[in-house]
């Protein structure tokens, strides 16, 4: 459950910390501009942004509203869906267990979790699901943070994927271990270490949590990773006394913001916006607290994470990874071969995307900066050499426009920086 408040400092921005940061007061204001657009023509139904350099917040801005119909607005505390900005989390809790000496990288995923040895492979990722070949070789733990594991994410048109739809792996009410046991009964996708394949393997990392740490994988994150960075408003579901600060999930239905619940159902072909996890009021305590997706969270409670990262392993005087592993988490662990058909530019670390080349990327960008984002529009990124933390959150999917908004914010964010 998202934690009860505590106080916090002041996350506003202070008079003149725009200019000694190095961003132009002029051109922050045209980020606000060109999102109140976008909220006006109804392509998306509100957005906070935050932006950080050199450990303080220089801009923080809520722009349109976290409900529509009830006219309510969003707010620098509005809690939001982080879906897939979950995943960099659950890599940083497995990896704290990693530098206490649990396990090794390379060791195979069955060491821990047995039903994953004598995996099945699909002959080719189009195959019917009984057509299948022997794993050259096991999952092995690296491989589930790179996403090299060989396991699919449940929202293509294969057969691997539609089998983690109908064996209900994702349903609220199953736990991380249920989970698991349900994944290996179903052949892998690719072989293991051919290629990277965005996947479930978070909430698999999420299960080998437990059982190195002995703790419910929430609790783990609780104790070792929210409470240490003091992210408060962070967790599996939101209590009755937060329930008024959730932003409401919205999609477009004829070109018009919907709410995305059962009296406005999307159709059959909007794969995310039919799923457990989109559906979810996150107003539940439901057994399933996953690594892939689930968590909710503010703004200011992700750029503690963010900026924890950025300071390599600490923040506010409380450690979590040493400097070291930070830096082994953050550059690419993809070969030539897995990162065929991944971004250029872009490898994969530990958790997240690793910026090599800006200009092969295609986005504004320093080299060495990493990245992750979430289904609903939500956004964040780390840039070592600017010194920068940017955390952008939305509500929305599939709506006119709103695919843009990570190429979209960064071109704003960096032409309002001037050094």
């Amino acid at each position: 459950m998202v934690g009860a408040a505590v106080p916090l400092p002041a996350a506003a921005p202070v008079a003149g910390s725009q200019a000694r940061s190095g961003f132009s007061a002029e051109r922050l204001e045209r980020i606000d501009r060109f999102y109140e657009a976008k909220v006006a023509k109804g392509e998306m139904s509100g957005i906070v942004i935050l932006i950080a350099r050199h450990g303080k917040i220089v801009h923080l801005k809520s722009i349109g509203h976290a409900d529509i119909e009830k006219s309510r607005a969003m707010a620098p505390d509005t809690i939001f869906r982080a879906y897939s900005m979950t995943k960099p989390i659950a890599a940083t809790a497995l990896m704290m267990l990693y530098e206490r000496g649990h396990f090794q990288l390379d060791e195979p995923v069955s060491r821990y979790i047995p039903e994953f040895a004598n995996l099945r492979v699909l002959r080719t990722p189009t195959s019917p699901l009984g057509d299948t070949v022997t794993a050259e070789r096991e999952p092995t733990i690296h491989d589930l943070l790179r996403h090299t594991a060989g396991f699919g994410h449940g929202f293509n048109p294969n057969a691997v994927d539609q089998e983690y739809v109908k064996r209900k792996v994702f349903d609220l009410d199953v736990t991380m271990a249920e989970m698991t046991s349900r994944l290996a009964g179903i052949p892998l996708l690719y072989q293991p270490g051919r290629i990277y394949n965005y996947s479930v393997a978070p909430d698999i990392e999420a299960r080998l949590v437990e059982i190195f740490s002995g703790m419910p994988f929430d609790s783990f994150v609780e104790r070792e990773i929210l409470q240490p960075l003091r992210m408060v408003d962070s967790g599996w579901w939101v209590g009755p006394d937060r329930a008024d600060r959730l932003a409401t999930l919205y999609w477009s239905r004829d070109g018009k913001l919907t709410r995305n619940d059962e009296a406005h159902a999307p159709p059959a072909d909007a794969v995310f916006l039919r799923q457990p996890w989109s559906v979810n009021s996150y107003a539940v305590n439901h057994p399933r607290k996953g690594g892939s997706y689930g968590m909710v969270t503010t703004a200011s409670d992700y750029w503690r994470f963010g900026q924890m990262l950025l300071n390599r392993g600490s923040f506010e005087g409380r450690r979590l990874l040493g400097p070291q592993t930070v830096s082994f988490m953050t550059r690419n662990h993809l070969d030539d071969k897995q990162r065929e058909g991944f971004a250029k530019g872009v490898g994969w670390g530990l958790g997240f995307a690793v910026v090599e080349d800006p200009a092969a990327a295609g986005f504004m960008s320093s080299a060495g900066a990493f990245y992750w984002a979430g289904a609903a529009n939500t956004h964040f990124w780390v840039d070592p050499e600017k010194d920068l933390v940017v955390v952008a959150l939305a509500q929305d999917m599939g709506n006119p426009g709103n695919a843009l908004l990570r190429p979209q914010i960064r071109t704003l964010v960096y032409s309002a920086l001037l050094d």
